[in-house]
């Protein structure tokens, strides 16, 4: 149920309501709950998704940024709407409320007419229970339904087809390891409209532990919760049709909740035993790999077969939007190995794969974290281009991770105004690109003849603009120590103003 119907439900029209921020999401954002309070404190009582009901009293007699904060709070807990009941000593909702609630995507509405919240909460809580308990009604006969089917002899690819058609979806069953594209886009035909952002992921358990997981992507984000409620209510069906037809090894099982581990900066033993069942030796040197992509499985199960026989081993984890991979290397070369990686993962991408970037080389697992981490960083300040896949080398922004790890912002105006004030201020009013010039020189190594190639001018042109940055920075800066500084200085300044550099 949405805002906009609790709306038009009796007892809240009986209390004359009028929206005063958000008008714009009550179509769109349900409530799994009514809840009332006159506690200011309430936030971190609730989980989110309720209508929240109080009285006028307690938020009249608040101080102005008291009242503000409640309605953060509130917003922090991903509330779905905030009803105020106006009174005598609250005539009407004060305008900071109003505009906080805007500011912070909170729906508040005004309820002008004087109705006991308990009448309303038990109404429209009521009718929750009656649609929960519809919910889980059909939600059992769908499972019931596929677990004949399964009995009957009925393959995965049409066990998930029955799934799709009942919530006229987009269904994959990803299993690590042993990624096929026959499990993937199983659409019913009737299905219409594009997908919401994000795709509900269910975990299927396996022998207590999670061996795969049911992705579904709707058109009507109205239809979450029936498909959530399907999702899980059918989760122990597809895993005993797992167990079946497509059994995951106990390495590959392994190998996905130890990178949840690594993810979750998790150490000690319980690492160790994932390690040991996931094939990896614990001290073996390896790098993270992260990625952003609208396609992850997909982008997964290209990786899986670039590195089948290049690497001793790779596990890869997808989520909405996101591709975490494990890759264990070489213990001879590893360094070379590592470059060998990147140029193969290269070679691998074609536009609209997303963007990847290996992190830093590290030994054993219990380091992956930090690699992870620096990949995910690297990710953010490195250069990319719409449309086309990117693989990023974390090692090419060692510079920017520690400069956005362990500089302030008073420090960083300060290096940039030491060493390029100058410099900025003639581009800024000149409307010259002289910061490009300097840096695309350092990063050639100082080289005239290769950073004009890089520009597309003429080596004459290169060496006058040059001159005039050398004579803004302080002179030439070869063979003194302002190289690496103004380097970093370079560095700090593309973060500050939001450039990406031109590495």
């Amino acid at each position: 149920m949405n805002i906009a119907e609790v709306l038009a439900h009796p007892t809240m029209k009986a209390a004359d309501p009028v929206v005063r921020a958000g008008a714009e999401l009550v179509n769109t954002r349900d409530i799994r709950w009514v809840h009332s309070s006159e506690v200011l404190d309430i936030g971190l009582l609730l989980r989110g998704g309720e209508l929240l009901l109080t009285g006028g009293e307690a938020l009249a007699s608040a101080p102005d940024e008291k009242q503000k904060q409640y309605v953060r709070e509130l917003a922090a807990r991903n509330v779905a709407a905030l009803a105020i009941e106006t009174c005598s000593d609250l005539d009407g909702i004060p305008a900071s409320i109003i505009e906080t609630a805007e500011t912070e995507n909170v729906i508040l509405i005004e309820l002008r007419a004087v109705v006991p919240f308990v009448v309303i909460a038990e109404s429209i809580n009521s009718a929750f229970v009656s649609d929960s308990v519809a919910m889980l009604q059909k939600a059992e006969e769908l499972s019931h339904t596929i677990a004949v089917d399964l009995a009957a002899g009925a393959e995965l690819r049409d066990i998930l087809g029955v799934i799709a058609a009942e919530l006229s979806a987009s269904v994959s069953l990803l299993v690590p390891g042993t990624f096929s594209r026959d499990l993937v886009d199983i659409a019913d035909p009737s299905s219409a409209g594009e997908a919401v952002s994000d795709p509900i992921e269910v975990e299927i358990p396996l022998r207590g532990i999670v061996a795969a997981a049911l992705q579904i992507e709707i058109a009507d984000p109205g239809e979450e919760a029936y498909v959530r409620t399907v999702g899980e209510r059918v989760a122990d069906v597809l895993g005993l049709a797992l167990l079946q037809q497509r059994p995951p090894s106990l390495s590959d099982i392994a190998g996905v909740q130890l990178i949840r581990a690594v993810a979750n900066n998790e150490r000690g033993a319980p690492l160790a035993d994932l390690c040991a069942s996931a094939g990896i030796e614990p001290t073996a040197p390896l790098v993270l790999i992260a990625a952003r992509s609208t396609e992850p499985n997909r982008l997964r199960g290209k990786f899986e077969h670039t590195l089948a026989g290049l690497v001793p081993r790779s596990v890869f984890y997808a989520t909405p939007g996101e591709l975490i991979g494990l890759v264990v290397l070489s213990d001879s070369g590893r360094r070379a190995k590592r470059r060998e990686l990147i140029t193969e993962l290269e070679l691998s991408l074609v536009a609209g794969d997303g963007t990847v970037c290996v992190g830093p080389l590290v030994s054993g697992a219990a380091a992956g974290y930090r690699s992870l981490t620096q990949a995910e960083a690297a990710l953010k300040v490195a250069p990319v281009t719409a449309n086309r896949a990117v693989v990023v080398d974390s090692d090419d922004y060692l510079v920017d991770r520690m400069l956005s790890e362990h500089l302030g912002i008073e420090t960083k105006q300060e290096l940039m105004d030491e060493l390029l004030q100058e410099l900025i201020e003639h581009d800024a009013r000149r409307g010259t690109s002289l910061m490009d010039t300097l840096e695309t020189w350092l990063i050639s190594g100082c080289n005239t003849t290769a950073s004009a190639r890089a520009l597309f001018l003429e080596r004459q042109s290169m060496h006058n603009r040059l001159q005039k940055t050398f004579s803004l920075i302080g002179g030439d800066p070869r063979g003194t120590g302002r190289v690496g500084s103004l380097f970093v200085a370079l560095r700090v300044y593309r973060q500050a103003t939001g450039t990406r550099t031109r590495n």
